[in-house]
C-alpha cells in the first residue's frame, strides 16, 4: 500500500486496552506500561546476583565455566526478547491499534510457530556444538567439561525460555504488562529457591543450576497460559496458525531481524573494545568491566520504559494517531533522560559508590573513575537514543536505528583501535571516543526520527495492508 494513502487515512478508534491507553494522558500511559516491567528488571538483577553466588560455592572452576556460557546465553535471550520479541510486540500493537483483532491473533499464532522453529534449531546446534564453541572461547580441562555439562542442559530447554518470552511479547504488545510482570516475578523467585535445591540437596552440582532455572521458567509459564489460551484471553491465540501465511511472519521479522542485528553489533563492539582495553593491563580491563557493567545495568532497568514506548507508539501507528506517536516519544525520552541524568550526576560526583562495591584496588579505582566520569555524562543521550529506537520499532520501521547503531559501532571501534595501535593513545582517549559515539548516535537517530515525523510518515500500517501491498 502506498505510504501517501496510509498517511491520508482518517484516524481509527481501536477498542479494548489499545483504545483505553490511547485515551489516557501521555504520562499516565507511559507510567502504567513501564512500571511493572521496570520492577521485574530489578528482580531479575537480584536473581542473577544470587545465581552467581550459588555457583561460586562450587569453586572457581564452576564460576569460570558459567562465565564461558553466560555471553552466549545473554546473546540468545536478548536476541529473542529484544529482537524477535520487539517484532512480535510491534506487529500485535499495530494490529490492535488498527482495530484488527483477527490480525493480532494471526500474528500471535505465527509467533509461536516462529519460536518453535528458531528455538529448535538453536537448541540443536548449541547442544551439539557446545564443546567446540566453548573450547574456542578459551575453555580447557575441568572448566570446559563443566561449561559443556551446564550448557547442554540449559540449551536443551531453550524452547521453554523462548516460549515464555514469546508469551510476554504478545501480552505486552496487547498492552497487558501486569501478567508478564507477575509471572516473571514468580518465575524468578522460584529460580532463586530451586537453583540451590537442585545444586546441593539433590546433588546435581552445576547442572542443578540449569535445571532449577528451567523448572522455574516452566512453572512461571503456566501462569501466562490462561491469558492466551483460556476462556477470557487478552488475545485468543492458537499454539499454531490454522493456515500458515507469510505476511504475519514477514511483519514480525521486518522489525525483529534489524533489532537482532543491532543487538549483535553492540555486543561485537563491546568485545572489540574490551580487547583493546585489555592490552593496557589487568587493572584497565577490570575497571572497564565494572564500568560497562553499570552501563548495561542502566540499560536493562530502562527496558521497561522502552517497551512501553514501543507498545504505545504501535497502538498510535495502527490508529493513525500521528500526534500521539510524537507525544509518546517525547515523553519517553524526557522520562528516561531525567532519570539517567540524575544517575549520571551522582556517578560523576561519587563514582566510588559503584566501584568500591567490587574492589579496593587503587589502580582499578583510578581507571574506573576516569571511565565513569567520561561515559556517565552521556547517559541522557543514551536514554533518548533508546527511546527513538523503540519508537521506530513501534511503527514497524527498525532499519533506521540499525544503520545508526552499525555506524556507531564501526566508527568507535575503528577509531579506538587506530588511536591505540598507531598513536599509543591512553584509556582516556578510548573512553572519550566512546562518549563521542554515544552523543553522535543519539543525534543521528534523533534527526532521522524528526525527518520522518515531518514527512508524517509514521502513520504506520497493520500487517494485513502491508501484506496486500507486497503480494497484491
Amino acid at each position: 500500500m502506498d505510504e501517501a494513502v496510509l498517511v491520508g487515512e482518517r484516524p481509527r478508534t481501536p477498542g479494548g486496552a489499545a483504545g483505553e491507553l490511547l485515551e489516557l494522558s501521555v504520562w499516565r500511559g507511559l507510567l502504567r506500561l513501564s512500571g511493572p516491567t521496570t520492577a521485574v528488571m530489578g528482580v531479575a538483577a537480584l536473581s542473577n546476583i544470587l545465581h552467581t553466588y550459588f555457583v561460586s560455592v562450587l569453586g572457581p572452576e564452576a564460576i569460570a565455566a558459567v562465565s564461558l556460557v553466560f555471553p552466549v546465553t545473554l546473546i540468545l535471550t536478548t536476541l529473542m526478547a529484544g529482537g524477535i520479541g520487539s517484532g512480535i510486540s510491534s506487529a500485535v500493537a499495530r494490529a490492535l491499534g488498527a482495530a484488527d483483532e483477527e490480525m493480532a491473533r494471526e500474528v500471535a499464532a505465527h509467533a509461536f510457530s516462529l519460536t518453535l522453529g528458531v528455538g529448535s534449531l538453536a537448541s540443536g546446534l548449541l547442544f551439539l556444538g557446545a564443546r567446540p564453541v566453548f573450547a574456542a572461547m578459551g575453555g580447557k580441562g575441568q572448566v570446559l567439561d563443566l561449561a559443556v555439562a551446564f550448557a547442554r542442559v540449559l540449551y536443551a530447554g531453550l524452547l521453554v525460555t523462548f516460549f515464555v518470552s514469546t508469551c510476554d511479547s504478545i501480552l505486552r504488545g496487547a498492552g497487558n504488562v501486569r501478567v508478564p510482570a507477575v509471572a516473571s516475578t514468580v518465575s524468578l523467585v522460584l529460580q532463586i529457591l530451586l537453583v540451590p535445591v537442585f545444586m546441593f540437596p539433590l546433588g546435581f552440582g552445576i547442572v542443578g543450576a540449569a535445571l532449577g532455572t528451567l523448572v522455574g521458567q516452566a512453572l512461571g509459564g503456566f501462569l501466562r497460559l490462561p491469558y492466551l489460551f483460556g476462556r477470557s484471553p487478552v488475545i485468543r491465540s492458537g499454539i499454531r496458525p490454522r493456515r500458515f501465511r507469510w505476511y504475519p511472519v514477514q511483519d514480525i521479522l521486518r522489525v525483529g531481524i534489524p533489532s537482532s542485528v543491532g543487538t549483535l553489533a553492540v555486543y561485537v563492539g563491546l568485545i572489540v573494545l574490551t580487547a583493546i582495553v585489555a592490552r593496557m593491563g589487568d587493572a584497565h580491563l577490570a575497571a572497564f568491566g565494572l564500568g560497562s557493567r553499570l552501563d548495561f545495568l542502566v540499560l536493562t532497568v530502562s527496558y521497561g520504559t522502552g517497551v512501553a514506548v514501543l507498545t504505545l507508539v504501535g497502538f498510535a501507528a495502527g490508529a493513525r494517531r500521528h500526534d500521539r506517536i510524537e507525544a509518546y516519544t517525547r515523553g519517553g525520552a524526557l522520562l528516561l533522560g531525567l532519570a539517567w541524568g540524575a544517575l549520571a550526576l551522582l556517578v560523576v560526583v561519587r563514582p566510588e559508590l559503584w566501584l568500591r562495591m567490587f574492589t579496593d584496588d587503587a589502580e582499578v579505582l583510578r581507571v574506573g573513575e576516569l571511565y565513569l566520569r567520561t561515559i556517565a555524562p552521556t547517559y541522557p543521550f543514551g536514554a533518548a537514543a533508546m527511546v527513538f529506537s523503540f519508537a521506530f520499532q513501534g511503527t514497524g520501521r527498525a532499519v533506521p536505528p540499525l544503520v545508526v547503531i552499525v555506524l556507531r559501532v564501526v566508527s568507535v571501534t575503528a577509531a579506538a583501535a587506530l588511536a591505540t595501535a598507531s598513536f599509543g593513545a591512553s584509556a582516556r582517549t578510548v573512553f572519550a571516543i566512546m562518549a563521542l559515539g554515544n552523543v553522535a548516535s543519539c543525534l543521528g537517530v534523533g534527526l532521522l526520527f524528526v525527518r520522518q515525523s515531518r514527512r508524517r510518515g509514521f502513520s504506520g500500517e497493520s500487517p494485513r495492508p502491508f501484506a496486500k501491498a507486497k503480494t497484491g
